[in-house]
Parts: C-alpha cells; sequence; structure tokens
C-alpha cells in the first residue's frame, strides 16, 4: 500500500514541474545572487556563506510544501484516500518520503556544491550534503505540518504555525556548521540531527494526519 502511495506520488510530483523545479531554480539563484550583491573581496565568503544556505534552505523547503495537500484536497483525493483508509498516515508517509527525495536531497546537493565552489574545503564536502540533507528532512515535515493546517485559510497559518518550530531545526544546523568549520563534534551532532529526523518522520504524520481529518470532517 505505502509502495503503491509512493509510486503514485513520484508521479504526480514530476508532473508538476513546478513544484519541484521552483524550489532549486530558487535555491541556486539566491546562492548566485547574494555574492554578487557584495564586494567579496572585504570578506572571507567561506566564514559565512553557511549562513546563506542556512537561510536558502528554510525558505526553498517552505516554497517546496506549500502545495503538498491543497492539490488533493481541491481534486477529492483526500476524502477518496480516507474513505479507503480511514487515515491519511501512510498518504502523509508517502508524500514526504517523495518529496524529501525528490526536492529535499537535490536541494542538498545544490547547497553542497556552491559551499564547495565558495572555497568550503572539498574534504567538508560529504558532511555538508549530508548535514542538509538531513535538515530538509526535519523543515520538510514541519513545514508540510503547516501546510495541513493552513489549506483554505491561507499560506499565512502555515507560517505562523511551523517557523517557530523550525527554529530549533536552524539552531541545530547552525551548531552543525560550526562543527565543520572547526572539526570538532560533527558525529554526535549528526547523530542527533539523524535520531530526531527519524522520530520526527514517525510522530509528524499522525499530526499531520489528524489536522486533514478536520478539513474532511
Amino acid at each position: 500500500m505505502v509502495l503503491r502511495l509512493v509510486k503514485a506520488e513520484s508521479f504526480k510530483l514530476s508532473k508538476k514541474l513546478k513544484s519541484w523545479l521552483g524550489p532549486l531554480l530558487i535555491m541556486v539563484l539566491v546562492l548566485i545572487a547574494f555574492p554578487l550583491s557584495i564586494d567579496i573581496s572585504q570578506f572571507d565568503l567561506d566564514k559565512f556563506y553557511f549562513s546563506i544556505i542556512v537561510v536558502s534552505l528554510l525558505m526553498t523547503s517552505f516554497v517546496a510544501t506549500e502545495g503538498m495537500f491543497e492539490e488533493d484536497f481541491e481534486d477529492g483525493s483526500l476524502e477518496q484516500e480516507f474513505l479507503i483508509e480511514k487515515d491519511f498516515y501512510k498518504l502523509v508517509l508517502s508524500k514526504i518520503f517523495v518529496y524529501v527525495c525528490l526536492i529535499g536531497i537535490p536541494i542538498a546537493f545544490i547547497g553542497a556544491l556552491f559551499s564547495f565552489a565558495n572555497g568550503v574545503a572539498i574534504g567538508s564536502f560529504a558532511s555538508v550534503f549530508l548535514l542538509l540533507s538531513l535538515s530538509n528532512l526535519l523543515l520538510f515535515n514541519l513545514f508540510a505540518f503547516g501546510n495541513a493546517l493552513s489549506i483554505n485559510k491561507g499560506a499565512m497559518l502555515g507560517v505562523l504555525s511551523s517557523l517557530p518550530l523550525a527554529l530549533p531545526v536552524i539552531i541545530l544546523l547552525g551548531t552543525a556548521v560550526r562543527s565543520i568549520q572547526f572539526g570538532d563534534g560533527f558525529v554526535a551532532i549528526i547523530t542527533l540531527m539523524t535520531g530526531i529526523g527519524l522520530l520526527m518522520s514517525a510522530i509528524m504524520p499522525l499530526i499531520i494526519s489528524a489536522a486533514l481529518k478536520t478539513h474532511i470532517d
């Protein structure tokens, strides 16, 4: 059942060019435009380029999940799924998995690639990629919750409900970035983020499912 949903969601997302290509292009444009807007000769770019990536990650994660459940609600797919399963857990789990794989991981690769191109040591490429991928897993879960709450109520509700929850992720990400820069404590932070990511991936679909049910009932 889950495999069927994953295949269906992968097909649907691949057909929605704007949904998966838009966040990738935004990430690329921000990472290109910001260094061009400052006099890089006055700054040690590799020292603060991670901060640009963090902000870009936060913005693109929100944009990527903005319409995650909207179309399914409007075309009646959510209601049909509820009639079959009496729950949205498997659907939400499948959607988040597909979005992380098709959007989150490419975004992480772009961020790692640009960090390397802007002076970050090549030996840190794999660490940066893993860090950004785990961060996207956490952020996609949180922003999916915001999107589920804001169906037919405006995106602002999603921002207000999910952005405060995303702040601890940003703090963790900042700590991990410093561990990469100073070469100490990275394994501990990654282990923590992996554990939180797995726990959140199991629990958040339950919460999101409950939020979606309020729109059906």
